[in-house]
């Protein structure tokens, strides 16, 4: 049956078809016209609704556990979409662009599909049925509008289906300030329609998950009032907690469990689903057969760990140069796979010089990770922890890892940033923040009340950076705090290849805590300076905004285009 919720398409379907694709459609299956006359059709037609939920994939490129490679905390070795958009090389041409913009309107196509098919048959089914259903379908669409705006600004806003290609080809764009109110009011009903909802699905919406999700809209969007209320509602519903570990709060197991207090929207994944994801070949070692290491954490996003006496490591005495992954922010061991490390049963090192390691049982082998032996190790010296799971490294294509969408730390954060940005530095603000540094197995230091709003800032934005790295939320927060103009025209580096740890170049901290490197004189790799990766070149009169795609200004000309492209 799942083939039929395939074919149900919209408005932009037709947009960016020709007309004889609509003589195409299969025969052998229902259409919408006759199908969703009952409860189990309609629940299959709002599963439908979710298969958009973290598309936009692009190679390696994923929305789930790689978007981060658009900024500067993690690195794609060919990671071309990603490259270009770092370097600015990129055009209104490109096919991804397109590929997001379809896959949203797919979505929204979808749900308000559903939403008139509810209404026609609501007879048939029960008012608990009809506001589950509804409560997830309008938080769907909030969220699918919010990824286009987000990216592309002022969008085509559609809340009923559109049934003609002609039709289509007349819309325009809507201001994204309006679109937003309209985001927000589809959230605001989802939290109405699923408040007394008892069903805890992994990866179904809930209340908890339309307010946060207000909340992250608001804050990506500038609205601070909006997004401190929201953030607030859903602390005071003391629904969610944080768990006490950071370390297995991203393993499988933790995931899975009815016990998690601090997971409020979970993409889940499976074999028999035909959604399984290729996670650990992209995160594995090359001692790992298959494995590809082309995900991986960046020299600069390492550097941005603090000590563990609160201090970065150009002012900290605990910072050692020949140790440089000691006294740390307990996280980044959490979250990185380090030089040193015993993994996939060898002493984990890609350095030149390093054609040997240990493996477990202390005897001498051959260093599969070594750049002496391959080039195509990782490209910073660095590996990717955080969700990885051995049990994949015999079936890297076939990961069924679950990947949180949305988790109680980022609304701890939220509430705290959306107050400073406010200037109301209160104890809930401190105490927000302090909440998630002083989880059990990070512990670390208290910030202090009193300080100054500038001072705040720069804590709460390097504490997104590291407590949620690589869940796919700093390019966008770059992006609204317009850092990226600043952080994206910095080189992007990998550890030294050669050379003693005490050698490494300095390296200082700007005012909001990213690191800055004086390369002017590094020598070329390899050496036993940083390794360059990538020139960034965000173009601040382009790139805040993506471009709307080719084929839809071709087929409708009015929609124009963003400023630059």
């Amino acid at each position: 049956m799942k083939r039929i919720f395939y074919i149900i398409i919209g408005a932009f379907v037709l947009l960016t078809a020709c007309d004889e694709a609509i003589e195409r459609y299969p025969l052998d299956v229902p259409s919408a016209g006759t199908f969703y006359k009952n409860e189990v059709e309609i629940q299959g037609g709002v599963n439908a609704c979710y298969t958009f939920l973290v598309a936009g994939n692009n190679g390696y490129l994923v929305p789930e556990y790689s978007w981060d490679a658009l900024a500067d905390v993690v690195f794609i070795r060919g990671g071309g979409f990603a490259q270009n958009m770092l370097m600015s090389v990129t055009d209104y041409k490109d096919g991804y662009f397109r590929s997001l913009w379809l896959n949203m309107y797919q979505g929204i196509s979808r749900c308000n599909l559903m939403l008139e098919k509810i209404e026609a048959v609501k007879d048939k089914l029960s008012a608990e049925k009809i506001k589950q259903f509804q409560g997830e379908i309008y938080f769907l669409r909030g969220y699918y509008y919010l990824r286009l705006i987000n990216m592309f600004g002022d969008v085509v806003y559609l809340d009923k289906t559109v049934n003609t290609v002609s039709e289509g080809k007349q819309v325009t764009r809507t201001p994204k300030a309006e679109v937003l109110q309209k985001i927000y009011a589809d959230f605001d009903k989802s939290a109405e329609l699923l408040a007394t909802s008892t069903i805890k699905t992994l990866g179904r919406v809930t209340w908890g998950a339309a307010m946060s999700f207000k909340a992250r809209a608001a804050l990506q969007n500038n609205d601070w009032t909006t997004a401190a209320t929201a953030a607030k509602a859903v602390i005071d519903s003391k629904k969610y907690s944080l768990m006490p570990k950071y370390e297995t709060l991203f393993t499988e197991a933790v995931l899975n469990s009815a016990s998690n207090t601090e997971q409020i929207l979970t993409q889940g994944h499976l074999v028999t689903a035909n959604n399984a994801t290729a996670f650990a070949q992209y995160t594995s070692a090359r001692s790992v057969p298959g494995g590809y290491t082309t995900i991986v954490p960046t020299q600069n996003m390492l550097d941005s760990y603090l000590c563990t006496d609160g201090l970065d490591i150009s002012q900290s005495p605990l910072y050692d140069k020949t140790q440089p992954y000691k006294n740390r922010d307990p996280r980044m061991k959490y979250s990185f796979v380090l030089p040193g490390d015993m993994w996939n049963g060898y002493v984990y090192d890609t350095r030149k010089d390093k054609p040997t390691t240990l493996n477990s049982s202390g005897a001498t082998v051959k260093n599969l990770d070594s750049y002496n032996t391959t080039e195509f190790t990782s490209f910073t010296g660095y590996m990717v922890r955080k969700y990885y799971d051995f049990k994949y490294a015999t079936k890297l294509t076939q990961c069924e890892n679950p990947f949180m969408i949305i988790r109680y730390a980022e609304v701890l954060l939220t509430y705290a940033e959306a107050k400073i940005e406010l200037n109301q530095i209160d104890a809930d603000c401190v105490g927000a923040i302090n909440a998630v540094r002083q989880r059990s197995d990070v512990n670390m230091p208290a910030i202090s009340t009193g300080l100054s709003q500038m001072e705040m800032r720069r804590i709460v934005r390097s504490e997104r950076k590291v407590e949620l790295w690589n869940e796919n939320l700093r390019y966008q927060d770059l992006l609204r705090w317009k850092r990226a103009e600043v952080v994206l025209k910095r080189p992007i580096f990998g550890r030294p290849v050669l050379g003693d740890y005490n050698l490494y170049p300095a390296v200082t901290f700007d005012e909001y805590g990213d690191p800055v490197y004086d390369e002017t004189n590094y020598k070329p790799h390899p050496s036993t300076d940083y390794r360059v990766l990538i020139r960034t070149n965000f173009n601040k009169d382009r790139d805040y905004l993506w471009p709307i795609p080719e084929t839809e200004l071709n087929l409708n000309p009015g929609l124009g285009q963003n400023p630059g492209w």
